[in-house]
């Protein structure tokens, strides 16, 4: 039931929100009939029909940011727990009433406990429907569950116990009769290549039709799951789905998860290379993540545990692969991958790295270095890239001992002489940087020239460099990311320029 829903999200929701303390005003009852369901993304004022029971210490309050809101449960002290309660739900008319739910945690060290509870009236006990505890650092889950002994006045809960955690959310909490049309769960997306994509989901009823929608693009379709094609390169899409159970008969709309299609082919010269150093964006660009084992795989850190955004792998076991994009660098001159890795030795062990290439998607990995030993500093490695071809792919691969995590950054596929470690480089910095438009390149090269690059390696313009500047257009240009050459008589070097 994993979601491609970036933690980025969820962090940027906590951190620009607003603190919406609960009501705990009398409740209005809500009838669940087989035509009628109750849904709370806690968007609106539905917070307000929630109580929280703070005397174990902690508390829930709704976090309102500029993506979306949801209900967040807090804490001072370890053992410190809350609940929060549904408004009361009459259920007598039906007879089967599942209650479908998303959520999200964080934990480094030790995990936070989430339980949901249901009862049968306001003076009842508390009977558990399950305990979940899980530390995701890129995801968030569906829950569903089937509701027992219905009544008038039922009421589910969620009981928070903070142990160490850093985040525990709950959203899109949906109460509803099985005989209802009721809305996919569980959406998921497989199989993403650069113009396609599996979409799945999970129906909750017999329906034998759905609505998707990509984009805001409707397509009704008769299988699930369902593989969209015609996609577009390095696109962001937002993808939701309902049932079609009559011809005027259709659920709510599911929960809605993002996806990224894979980058088409970067076109590597001795002119221009590849370079990632991850600080575009919170998220990978033209890179994605393959967990071999365990639970645990690579993300980008947005500086929270080095200064700057780096590529990093948890540390709490399994294994991962981090892969390219396909690059060509069929004709390059003696193709070279250059890196910085920085492994800190954990208590009494080391997370491993090894490098991997293949020289199409179709080819198996082969290993090109392995470093098993810690470096508490820095590290830049050059390492050539044999049997040179059209489709090649790099992978970065963690092997996680619970030590103190892998991190990798300023990743540079291109000509041997671009290696860090043997060419004179020129110091050089562009502003403003993301760019609307222009932007003023300053480097310690005097006189030369500034030649720009797409990400496919397209020429796309150049500036000429006069006592240390030069003034970068690209008005006329489309959004995303270029490769900056700054050429001079005796040095050199490429950076990297974000259109918005």
């Amino acid at each position: 039931m994993r979601q491609n829903y970036s933690l980025g999200k969820l962090l940027l929701t906590a951190v620009l929100g607003i603190l919406l303390s609960g009501s705990l005003s009398a409740q209005n009852v809500i009838t669940i009939t087989d035509n009628q369901s109750y849904i709370e993304d806690f968007e609106g004022n539905g917070f307000s029909l929630w109580t929280v029971d703070t005397t174990g210490g902690g508390n829930w309050a709704k976090i309102t940011g500029t993506l979306s809101s949801v209900a967040s449960f807090s804490y001072q002290n370890a053992g410190d727990e809350a609940r929060l309660i549904s408004p009361v739900f009459d259920m007598s008319n039906v007879t089967e009433v599942t209650l479908n739910f998303s959520y999200a945690m964080l934990a480094l060290y030790t995990q936070d406990v989430l339980e949901v509870a249901y009862r049968t009236s306001d003076t009842s006990a508390w009977h558990l429907l399950g305990t979940l505890s899980v530390s995701d650092y890129t995801n968030y889950f569906e829950q569903t569950y089937t509701l027992p002994s219905l009544t008038s006045t039922y009421q589910i809960s969620f009981n928070g116990r903070g142990l160490g955690g850093l985040f525990l959310f709950v959203d899109n909490v949906e109460v509803a009769s099985t005989s209802s049309c009721a809305r996919p769960i569980s959406l998921s997306v497989g199989d993403i290549t650069h113009t396609s994509a599996q979409l799945n989901w999970v129906p909750t009823g017999d329906e034998t039709s759905w609505t998707i929608e990509l984009n805001g693009q409707e397509t009704v379709v008769s299988t699930q799951p369902y593989v969209m094609t015609g996609l577009t390169p390095q696109t962001e899409y937002t993808f939701r789905v309902r049932a079609n159970c009559a011809a005027d008969d259709q659920s709510e709309w599911s929960t809605a998860i993002t996806f990224i299609t894979l980058c088409d082919v970067y076109v590597v010269t001795d002119q221009i290379p590849y370079l990632d150093d991850f600080e575009s964006s919170s998220d990978f660009i033209c890179w994605h993540s393959e967990i071999v084992s365990g639970t645990d795989g690579w993300v980008v850190d947005p500086g929270y545990l080095i200064t700057n955004n780096t590529a990093f792998f948890i540390w709490l076991g399994g294994e991962a692969r981090l892969v390219s994009r396909p690059l060509d660098i069929s004709s390059v001159t003696q193709p070279t991958l250059t890196f910085k890795r920085r492994q800190p030795q954990g208590a009494s062990d080391v997370d491993e790295l090894s490098v991997w290439y293949r020289s199409s998607s179709n080819d198996n990995w082969q290993l090109l270095e392995y470093f098993p030993l810690p470096t508490e500093g820095w590290e830049t490695e050059i390492v050539n890239l044999p049997n040179p071809s059209q489709n090649y792919q790099i992978a970065f691969v963690g092997m996680g001992y619970n030590a103190e995590g892998i991190y990798v950054d300023d990743v540079e596929v291109g000509k041997r002489s671009v290696g860090i470690a043997e060419n004179q480089i020129a110091t050089a910095v562009v502003s403003p940087n993301p760019t609307t438009g222009k932007a003023m390149l300053e480097t310690g090269i005097l006189e030369g020239e500034a030649s720009v690059y797409d990400m496919f390696g397209k020429f796309v313009t150049s500036a000429r460099i006069s006592e240390g500047r030069a003034e970068i257009d690209l008005t006329q240009c489309a959004r995303g990311v270029y490769a900056v050459r700054v050429n001079g008589a005796n040095a050199s070097t490429v950076i990297k320029l974000v259109k918005e």
